[in-house]
């Protein structure tokens, strides 16, 4: 009988570090790759924008929802960078998250109070009710990773790209948050977001520190970590015994995964603090990019082109998509969330859109030109889910690739229209007429479209993403029912 490897063989190395390899041909009892390949798991991701679609005092609802409904839609600003991903990734329109003043004053089901910010995170994430700053119920990630993880070693990956707040006078207070389980208890619990790229790297694709070693080599291992000798170099001689077993088609599938590997750990490695000298720590060889200092206020003080309120999160976002995606692509995990910008972001957008404001500020006129101005922040968003996107896309798998086994969702904390608190229309402090995307073929989706669902609720949007991958239900929290459009051609 000829060499067969195990589903979950790993490449190891020097003390125990270890790496992942995707599915290969002589994993597959010398079957053809095709026809042999077990059915590809389900994936599930949420990737979140922190901002509105349109800006106050706009007539202009936004320039991201389509005017053309079905196929062949057309891409406004904000959707620009799908660019010809646009036949992966359906629109969601006239979505609505209801409000307490509409209901007597009572928040009702999958509702929200009459102030804004932070309010929408519960009822957006888990169609529970929510009142402040924190979800009610367990959001759509952790739901689907109870149902789908199986016996992968994440059960769902959640990560941060804004480093920081960016509000010397203010905190958080939730808004860095956007996954949360039920405990051993029945408490609904924050899932704190990994913020560190070189962290996530460590704890996904290698075990630099494994129990049973001699401090020896455990010295030996940190002296290696200074050095920033590659993980692939470590475990170089296994690689070196495996590879004259592969066929010529396992040799590039391996290859391919290995420069994946090798790129994304350069990166982690070299890439540089950003150009500020408020800044105080000084990053080590090899670490994130230093967080930018704060803000003194609202944005105010005119300091946005000094890159104050920034740590690179463009690199950061580039790292964190490429993660998920070789998470995947190992099946180390089938779930993920990925909160690009906090609830009420307070990003410095100068470096990203050459905009001397924060994302936040872009819906409240901190530059001119209203909801266009506002749009080039979500465009940049939605150039990492299309990036995303892309790499699923260009990924083999079975007879097609890791789209047609993906649900991809772009969520956004509001829409545009009538806010209750102000008591004003053409406000960004709206969860009218609201917007998402997703991406995916999993469960018979049927991307390429755009779909109005006037009046429904963004969660059954996410229900429908949620029972494409697998999990039985009709329901996310208080919120029942899904988009059957969105499984219709």
């Amino acid at each position: 009988m000829g060499t067969r490897l195990s589903r979950r063989h790993l490449l190891r190395g020097l003390g125990g570090v270890a790496v992942s390899l995707p599915l290969l041909e002589i994993m597959l009892d010398g079957k053809a790759f095709a026809q042999a390949a077990p059915a590809p798991p389900k994936r599930y991701l949420v990737f979140f924008d922190g901002q509105s679609l349109g800006a106050d005092n706009d007539p202009l609802d936004n320039d991201f929802v389509p005017n053309t409904v079905g196929r062949n839609y057309e891409l406004k600003s904000a959707l620009a960078p799908l660019g010809a991903l646009k036949n992966d990734v359906s629109v969601i329109s006239g979505l609505k998250i209801p409000w307490a003043a509409e209901n007597g004053g009572t928040v009702p089901a999958g509702g929200r109070p009459d102030n804004f910010h932070v309010t929408s995170l519960s009822p957006l994430l888990s169609g529970v009710r929510g009142t402040g700053a924190a979800s009610a119920g367990p959001t759509s990630d952790q739901v689907v990773a109870r149902a789908i993880a199986g016996s992968t070693a994440f059960p769902s990956l959640t990560y941060r790209v804004q480093a920081d707040w960016y509000l010397s006078v203010s905190a958080a207070y939730g808004r860095d948050m956007i996954s949360y389980k039920t405990d051993t208890s029945g408490r609904v619990v924050s899932i704190p977001p990994q913020t560190s790229p070189r962290q996530a790297w460590q704890a996904l694709f290698s075990n630099f520190t494994p129990s049973g070693v001699d401090d020896a080599t455990r010295r030996r291992l940190e002296l290696e970590l200074r050095s920033r000798r590659s993980v692939l170099d470590l475990v170089r001689g296994d690689t070196e015994k495996l590879v004259p077993k592969l066929g010529a088609a396992d040799k590039q599938r391996l290859q391919r995964h290995l420069d994946e590997l090798r790129d994304l750990e350069r990166r982690v490695a070299t890439i540089a603090p950003p150009q500020t000298s408020a800044c105080m720590r000084p990053a080590d060889p090899g670490a994130d990019p230093a967080v930018g200092t704060p803000q003194g206020n609202n944005g105010t003080d005119n300091t946005y082109a000094q890159n104050l309120g920034y740590s690179n999160e463009e690199a950061r976002a580039n790292l964190f998509v490429d993660l998920i995606h070789l998470a995947m692509v190992c099946d180390l995990t089938r779930v993920a969330s990925l909160q690009m910008t906090m609830f009420q972001s307070h990003l410095n957008m100068f470096a990203l859109t050459g905009q001397a404001t924060d994302c936040h500020e872009l819906g409240h006129g901190g530059v001119p030109g209203g909801t266009m101005a506002l749009s080039r922040g979500i465009a940049w968003h939605v150039k990492h889910f299309a990036r995303l996107v892309q790499k699923f896309k260009d990924t083999p798998e079975g007879n097609g690739n890791m789209l047609d086994s993906s649900a991809l969702l772009f969520l956004l904390e509001g829409g545009h229209g009538w806010d209750p608190e102000g008591v004003k229309d053409n406000s960004s402090h709206s969860t009218e007429n609201m917007a998402c995307l997703l991406a995916g073929r999993a469960g018979g989706l049927q991307p390429g479209q755009h779909v109005v669902a006037a009046g429904r609720h963004p969660a059954n949007v996410i229900v429908t993403a949620m029972k494409a991958v697998g999990v039985s239900t009709d329901t996310l929290g208080e919120v029942t029912g899904d988009v059957p459009q969105l499984r219709t051609a």
